[in-house]
């Protein structure tokens, strides 16, 4: 075969024919290569030798370290990569990834802004590949932000008791936080979390002597009619 020099989301053969290896992924029954590289596919099997170390695409269920990049009230987007990169393992590829409000912690989420801002370093969990981006989830214990930044001056907030501080401004924020190896959940944090909002004073307004006034056309019997007997 000829060798063929193919780029990232190049398509190389539908998920029938082939399946997807090295340095190739699939979407929608089709296979693309993820990375620079020469096609090396064979009958059955679609892969691609990347020039230089390995790239390598993140998978389901893989763990990734995100730079959440926006912000909203339902989602938040990232830039990814792999953690096998971050610790020196492999070389992966930067992809960008969508996080959900429902993709945070179990139970309810009013604003993914309450677990997540834009700024932080989260780590998570490869819920979904797609041909551009990644679906990204932190329902995993082990994930959640690891770093974060004070919103008023920019300054790495240090984490203390499971509470982000800030050193230079004292400011002090929450976030969906990973457990650490043997530590366990605190209490209540598996149960459903709803923020709680305190009603305003129930106000009566001035008693008119006699008690309300009548409606018109208003008996016993119904609106506008006579009254039953």
């Amino acid at each position: 075969m000829e060798k063929k020099l193919v780029l990232p989301g190049d398509h190389l053969s539908s998920a029938e024919e082939s399946e997807p290896g090295e340095n190739t992924y699939s979407e929608k029954d089709e296979v693309y290569s993820a990375a620079v590289g020469e096609n090396i596919s064979a009958p059955g099997h679609a892969a691609v030798k990347g020039k230089g170390r390995k790239l390598r695409l993140p998978a389901v269920g893989s763990e990734v370290y995100c730079l959440i990049t926006k912000t909203g009230p339902n989602k938040a987007i990232a830039g990814c990569i792999t953690a096998d990169e971050v610790e020196g393992k492999g070389r992966g590829i930067e992809m960008d990834g969508v996080l959900l409000v429902t993709a945070i912690r179990r139970g309810y989420v009013r604003d993914i802004r309450d677990e997540v801002k834009m700024g932080d370093i989260i780590k998570a969990k490869v819920q979904e590949v797609r041909r551009n981006e990644l679906a990204i989830t932190m329902m995993d214990p082990q994930s959640g932000v690891v770093a974060a930044f004070c919103p008023k001056c920019r300054q790495r907030m240090d984490l203390k008791d499971r509470l982000f501080i800030c050193s230079r401004c004292g400011w002090k924020e929450r976030r969906k936080l990973p457990l650490a190896e043997g530590e366990a959940l605190e209490q209540g944090e598996a149960e459903p979390r709803y923020e709680r909002r305190e009603r305003p004073p129930f106000r009566r307004g001035p008693r008119r002597e006699g008690g309300p006034p009548r409606r018109e056309g208003f008996h016993r019997g119904g609106y506008g009619g006579a009254e039953r007997r």
